[in-house]
């Protein structure tokens, strides 16, 4: 599965920003129909999306269109868009049932069978951000095997259940962990929600980190210097692949010796540490990173 550490909302009526977008290379540009678009421009957005896929190189950055959610009246106009066009896949917000996502697939085979395109070849991205997504998180994370990564949605989720949005996100604790359990689960990515205040890097780099230690595999960006920062946080370093290497070196010694349970630095090493440190060598590799050298 390719890394999405940070995935890039661009509005999709806007060219130049989904240029500009392309040029810094993140995992993924998310041109989105949905909450970035006035109502009034959302025609304009899709004609925009669509000549930026025909006509764009977007290199090594993933191609999303975040559509409108299924029940309103936007969604055929935004699914028929894409009709030809090479999108890696389609980002649906305010999920709460399977129904929705499996929609979407069927309407994706359909497309896919008329346009003799690879089976399943468009993937789909589910963002949870309503009281009801989240009950309905094991439907519909089982869903479709096209769906790839469930995205958390703290903003509409706080509005949602009435909540009062803080900067550590305790009123969604409950909801962020139900995330990203079920995404592991059903061995999808678990992607963390947008940080919205843009000149606090800081913050951002704290709030991406709770996120990496909870599970996530990547984060929302509203802004292109938010890439950096969380591509940073998610992207092993050096001293922790090394780290990583040597806890598993030894404990493939001490298997050898026929010792389970063994101390390094006065710590008791078991499985869940292996596997915690093979883990971090899957995301280094996903990130292009030679972790044998």
């Amino acid at each position: 599965m390719p890394p999405r550490r940070a995935m890039l909302f661009i509005p999709g009526d806007d060219r130049r920003k989904i240029e500009k977008g392309i040029t810094l290379q993140p995992d993924s540009i998310i041109m989105d129909l949905e909450d970035g678009v006035a109502e009034s421009r959302k025609a304009a957005a899709r004609s925009t999306i669509r000549a930026a896929l025909s006509e764009l190189d977007f290199g090594r950055s993933e191609k999303w269109v975040r559509v409108n959610a299924v029940d309103t009246v936007y969604i055929s106009d935004d699914l028929s868009m894409l009709n030809g066009v090479p999108a890696t896949g389609i980002v649906i917000p305010k999920v709460e049932s399977a129904g929705q996502i499996k929609m979407v697939g069927e309407w994706l085979d359909t497309y896919e069978t008329f346009e003799q395109k690879r089976a399943g070849g468009i993937k789909l991205i589910a963002i949870i951000e309503s009281a009801m997504g989240v009950v309905n998180l094991r439907e519909i994370a089982g869903s479709d095997p096209r769906l790839v990564a469930l995205c958390f949605g703290a903003e509409d989720l706080a509005g949602d259940i009435g909540a009062i949005r803080t900067p550590d996100i305790h009123e969604s604790a409950y909801a962020r962990g139900a995330v990203v359990i079920h995404a592991k689960a059903y061995g999808l990515q678990a992607i963390d929600t947008p940080f919205i205040t843009l000149d606090d890097e800081a913050a951002l780099t704290d709030e991406a980190y709770t996120a990496l230690e909870m599970g996530y595999t990547g984060k929302l960006a509203i802004h292109p210097k938010q890439i950096a920062p969380i591509t940073t946080v998610f992207t092993p370093d050096d001293a922790e692949i090394q780290a990583a290497l040597g806890l598993i070196a030894a404990f493939e010694v001490q298997q050898d010796a026929g010792t389970g349970a063994f101390q390094i630095d006065g710590k008791m090493v078991e499985m869940p540490m292996i596997r915690a440190a093979k883990a971090l060598l899957e995301r280094a590799k996903m990130a292009g990173i030679d972790v044998e050298n």
